[in-house]
């Protein structure tokens, strides 16, 4: 015995063989066939390039205003959770999977009142909301719920590009339905259920994705006339199977000076038909990470059995806090100062376009939104807006970023258009918002000169 962790020894056979050796025959991990469709994201190019480069104006990330973060609010809060001696105990344990029942009913009647509904008339919705890790985890677990390979999800055209991952990775198929100034076309996506069916893939279509307001990214509102129309459509070509809504209402609330439609949710009387996707990442913070959705009674049971899967049940910690936050008031009064802050620096960054970008080309066009966070360009056709053409690179020269509007295209029915952007005002300052319009012309300028 050599010491105290000695053990009987036996031949190691063909393993036995110098260190280096072993090293030179570890075998590769074997992903699974969902890991191996992951594709890389973009953003994290675009944040890479953000930290490599400390003095571009990002126009990319579609992140808050700092400044707006309400640290003040989140303290107090924070300090008279914590001293209650019943409510601060039961923050610091562990809570239910489907999320705190004070917090859940208060959620719904925050809907009601967005809806211009009477308290209590989405009574029945409180068994059906599920608080989750940001709207985000509520995204993917409807996802892992309803999706198997070659599934079919309908969506706007452009989307928001985060949404695809998930789809991408259950291995179902994502396809772009046209959009104009007024959202979502009902004329299309009919077009291409009624193409599905005559394909006979109309048993695959799952879901129709939508985000209603402001949406990322491009910025345009659902028409209000369009929102039961959708609804209707989906019921229709329910031939097979029950194709869903999953209203993606992110941007709830971001409205600027206009009163926002009732939600595609307030005409679902049955609740059997959309999902209602919301988050507090846009609207409070988010840090606190929590979002929440009201899901079809069926769907209930299999999205808390995945989530416990994941997590057992959001931070009770933070469904407390943002529970108390909403109970006092502060919550109404922090989106009130929002809309005048966000309002105030699309307006700068609008103006900023004008004067930089527009006089180059007149067929460079953008989005003016009523609400959110997002500007969506177009640029002329040949003129390349991917990571790869010459564009971002002469934007990255000038210190400004963008999103490559081509990520926010699903591949079918293809090609990806590459002369889109998508621009944020939500995180750079006004003066900043002004500069990275005034690089963005710069850097476009050089593009369209036939000399460059």
């Amino acid at each position: 015995m050599d010491g105290p962790l000695d053990y009987p020894r036996r031949p190691l056979g063909r393993l036995a063989v110098a260190h280096g050796d072993i090293l030179k025959m570890t075998f590769p991990i074997m992903k699974s066939e969902m890991a191996q469709r992951v594709k890389p994201a973009s953003i994290s190019r675009l944040m890479r390039i953000a930290l490599e480069n400390p003095g571009v104006v990002s126009l990319a990330a579609g992140f808050v205003d700092q400044a707006s973060l309400p640290a003040e609010l989140v303290g107090r809060a924070v300090e008279e959770l914590l001293s209650d001696p019943i409510d601060g105990p039961r923050a610091l344990q562990y809570g239910t999977t489907i999320g705190d029942a004070r917090l859940r009913e208060r959620l719904v009647g925050l809907m009601e009142r967005g809806d211009g509904r009477r308290g209590g008339d989405y009574a029945c919705a409180i068994s059906r909301t599920v608080v989750t890790t940001g709207s985000a985890q509520l995204i993917y677990l409807v996802c892992e719920a309803l999706l198997d390979p070659g599934d079919i999800v309908l969506v706007e055209s452009p989307t928001y590009f985060v949404f695809l991952g998930p789809v991408e990775s259950r291995g179902a198929r994502a396809i772009g339905v046209p959009i104009d100034g007024g959202g979502l076309r009902p004329d299309a996506l009919e077009e291409t259920l009624a193409a599905l069916e005559r394909s006979g893939e109309l048993e695959r279509v799952k879901m129709i994705y939508t985000i209603p307001e402001h949406a990322n990214p491009t910025g345009i509102t659902l028409a209000p006339e369009r929102r039961p129309a959708l609804l209707e459509i989906a019921r229709k070509w329910s031939r097979t199977g029950r194709i869903l809504i999953l209203e993606d209402a992110a941007y709830r609330g971001l409205s600027f000076g206009c009163a926002e439609a009732p939600t595609i949710y307030s005409h679902d009387a049955g609740g059997d038909w959309v999902i209602h996707a919301r988050t507090f990442s846009k609207t409070l913070s988010p840090g606190l990470k929590l979002g929440y959705g009201v899901v079809p009674r069926d769907l209930v049971e299999p999205i808390l059995g995945l989530k416990a899967n994941h997590d057992f049940g959001t931070s009770n910690f933070t469904q407390l806090l943002i529970n108390r936050i909403l109970a006092g008031g502060g919550y109404d009064q922090h989106v009130d100062d929002l809309r005048t802050i966000y309002a105030r620096k699309r307006d700068r960054f609008l103006a900023a376009l004008d004067e930089f970008v527009g006089p180059l080309d007149p067929e460079i066009q953008w989005t003016i939104p009523e609400g959110g966070l997002f500007v969506w360009m177009t640029l002329p056709a040949g003129l390349d807006a991917g990571f790869d053409g010459p564009l971002f690179g002469r934007c990255v020269q000038e210190g400004v970023i963008y999103v490559p509007g081509e990520f926010a295209f699903a591949d079918e029915p293809g090609p990806r258009p590459r002369n889109h952007l998508r621009l944020t005002f939500g995180l750079p300052g006004e003066t900043d918002l002004v500069e990275g319009a005034r690089r963005l012309g710069l850097a476009l300028c050089g593009c369209l000169d036939p000399v460059a």
